[in-house]
């Protein structure tokens, strides 16, 4: 005999069983990056580009927007620059007063260069403080000889970076 008290917690386990199925979808989703901004125009045969020493570096959990394949400090050596988004500012290791790390997407841009042994990290930014929809190859620095990085938005606007010392640095 089906009591008022069954019914209610057949009920409630229902619900429950709903809301745990409907949570697990939208975090699966969530961790695809599902979520991330409309405006991303995600260059398809960007990940056929980069070089496989590069590709061992990156997490999985990455998803790389842009490439490029350029010399940008001036070294000599073929660097792998990547628009990459990933969950976090900074990983496994962070400033002393971050007490935790951000748990949404935000955009990096990665630099690897490519040394007698291989592949190796050297510039590796944090959380942009813009939104970058696609990246280019510049013109000329003048008077160092490098190439700069022009870095589209969304909105159309451009800005131009340059390694002038350590790192990608505002040109204009």
């Amino acid at each position: 005999m089906d009591t008022g008290l069954s019914r209610a917690l057949r009920f409630v386990l229902i619900i429950c069983g709903a809301l745990a199925a409907t949570s697990v979808i939208i975090l699966i989703l969530w961790l695809e990056g599902t979520f991330l901004p409309r405006w991303i125009v995600w260059d398809k045969e960007c990940a056929g580009r980069i070089p496989e020493g590069v590709k061992a570096k990156l997490e999985r959990s990455w998803l790389i927007q842009d490439e490029l394949s350029f010399d940008i400090d001036g070294d000599g050596n073929k660097d792998e620059i990547l628009l990459v988004w990933k969950r976090g500012s900074y990983g496994k290791k962070r400033p002393s007063w971050v007490v935790s790390d951000e748990a949404g997407f935000s955009q990096h841009i990665f630099i690897y260069s490519l040394r007698e042994d291989g592949w190796h990290p050297i510039w590796m930014s944090s959380k942009l403080p813009f939104e970058a929809a696609s990246f280019e190859i510049g013109s000329e620095i003048p008077g160092t000889g490098r190439e700069s990085l022009t870095i589209k938005a969304p909105d159309g606007s451009v800005t131009f970076w340059g390694w002038l010392s350590w790192g990608l640095e505002l040109l204009y």
